[in-house]
């Protein structure tokens, strides 16, 4: 029980080793941009996802108004 604990300290003094300092800015940049990147891409995919369904359906619509019956 001692060992679990002494080692969850040491990861918690590592992490804050690592973010204070220049590394420690920059791992957080990494990450802030990170996030920001894959919310900007899972909106576009909803976004285009939608779009192209109804690009696909007018498509089909006018391909299919083009041949007489």
């Amino acid at each position: 029980m001692g060992r679990v604990l002494h080692s969850e300290r040491m990861k918690t003094r590592s992490f804050r080793r690592i973010v204070k300092g220049k590394n420690g800015q920059t791992a957080i940049e990494y990450l802030l941009t990170t996030v920001a990147l894959v919310t900007v891409f899972a909106g576009m995919y909803g976004f285009l996802q939608g779009q192209l369904k109804k690009l696909f359906t007018i498509a089909g619509v006018k391909i299919l108004s083009t041949y007489p019956k």
